[in-house]
């Protein structure tokens, strides 16, 4: 152990030895540049400027080389080329010598999975995180990049630990292993506030079950933002065992950031027994309150008994957050609101929470959904592309399929993207593989 790891010893004996025993081989990015002629979070090659770019054995002999300026020739390479075929090499860079490379080679796993969009800023591996929820690319992962990905969040630097975490939470996919479970809870514990944060994150992005009793034990972490990731995280997880500290965090809380968050996650979670305070928050003077006071009744079922009254009570309703989330509460109730969440696509700003309510409403309104796969606006396709390839199911990929005819390209992509979604799940339950 280095003598300025932040981390309690204890921690880091147990990690070392379950990496021992579970991973064999070598092993995002901070936003320090480092000795590279690009930048950390440069774009990806264009594919004229890849045909130039030299053959990929001959930068799998230069990530190999002794030569730390060699290796970063390579990283540089690697980076401009982008596509899940470096994907192998990078990893081999995860668990380098040099801090730098280390850095780099997460933020090229991260651009390969989460390339830039248009009109969308992707400078760090958070920013990332968040974006990688919908806009993330399916690829399969190579064995060795999730070895590479675990032993890196058990790395000397605090900037690699934290961006691994979050390059975790990108890359793989619910129900991970074990071994992986135990390491990114390890990051639960760590020194370093930042960590401790895309640790919760990571853990709720992947289903860690067995994390619902530590993360509710963060809910009190010195840190506040170490207790705002873990009270989201919890939302994600829908923890039920964590009602009780959440409902004491708001009473506490209520007209602060940790007050906003413990409703939110109440909301995820949406247990029939907090209706009551979901009625009463959506007379809140709080728009954040209300908006997670009708998502909390859509998810708890209490949605179909104040479906009238949230009808009559939205053209009074100044929040355009408050009202698309009053939208997804009357769809959930079988009412006509799916058609205004699907109509809030248009605006860039709360496009992507529009699509999660989509996501979350599912088969019962592909029908609907699928129908704006005609809307004249090519965002608003790609937006629906994208949410058919997260519901699935026999009239999204025949939805998918009567698009094939697109002709935006950027349309075109999500559509492929959103098919080949949708192939690997198949093929993943017909194996029988997480």
């Amino acid at each position: 152990m280095h003598a300025h790891d932040s981390r309690p010893p204890s921690i880091v004996r147990r990690r070392l030895t379950r990496l021992r025993r579970h991973l064999c081989g070598r092993g995002v990015a901070s936003l320090v540049a480092f000795a590279l002629s690009a930048p950390v979070w440069a774009a990806a090659a264009s594919p004229e400027q890849a045909s130039t770019l030299p053959p990929l054995p001959q930068v799998a002999q230069d990530v190999a080389s002794p030569s730390a300026q060699v290796r970063r020739k390579a990283l540089r390479g690697l980076r401009e080329r982008g596509g899940p075929e470096t994907l192998p090499l990078l990893a081999g860079l995860l668990g380098d010598a040099e801090v730098d490379i280390r850095e780099g080679a997460l933020a090229g796993v991260i651009h390969v999975f989460v390339p830039p969009r248009p009109h969308h800023s992707i400078d760090s591996a958070a920013k990332a995180f968040e974006a990688a929820l919908f806009h993330g690319q399916p690829w399969s992962v190579p064995p060795e990049l999730s070895a590479a990905l675990v032993k890196a969040l058990a790395d000397e630097e605090p900037s690699v630990r934290r961006d691994a975490a979050y390059a975790a939470g990108i890359v793989l996919t619910p129900p991970v292993t074990n071994g992986v479970a135990f390491e990114i809870l390890a990051s639960l514990s760590d020194g370093v506030p930042s960590v401790r944060v895309a640790a919760a994150r990571a853990l709720g992005r992947l289903q860690v079950r067995d994390a619902g009793v530590p993360l509710i034990g963060r809910v009190n972490d010195e840190d506040l933002d170490v207790r705002l990731a873990s009270m989201n995280a919890l939302g994600d997880l829908r923890e039920q065992r964590a009602i009780v500290a959440l409902t004491d965090q708001f009473a506490f809380y209520v007209r602060g950031a940790a007050g906003r968050a413990a409703i939110s996650a109440l909301a995820a979670i949406g247990h029939p027994v907090k209706i009551p305070l979901f009625e009463t928050e959506t007379k809140s003077g709080y728009p954040a309150h209300r908006r997670a006071a009708y998502e909390g009744l859509a998810r708890s079922g209490g949605a179909a008994a104040a479906a009238l009254r949230i009808e009559a009570a939205v053209d009074s309703e100044h929040d355009r957050r408050v009202r698309l989330a009053m939208a997804f509460a009357t769809a959930s109730a079988g009412r006509d609101g799916v058609n205004r969440v699907l109509d809030a696509l248009t605006d860039r700003d709360r496009s992507d929470e529009a699509l999660a309510y989509l996501v979350e409403l599912g088969q019962p309104h592909v029908a609907a959904i699928a129908a704006r796969l005609g809307d004249p606006d090519p965002f608003v396709r790609g937006q629906i592309a994208t949410a058919l390839g997260f519901i699935g199911g026999p009239a999204a990929i025949a939805a998918l399929k009567s698009a094939s005819a697109e002709s935006d390209p950027d349309v075109r992509q999500r559509i492929d993207i959103a098919q080949l979604r949708l192939s690997r799940a198949t093929a993943v339950r017909a194996a029988g593989t997480p």
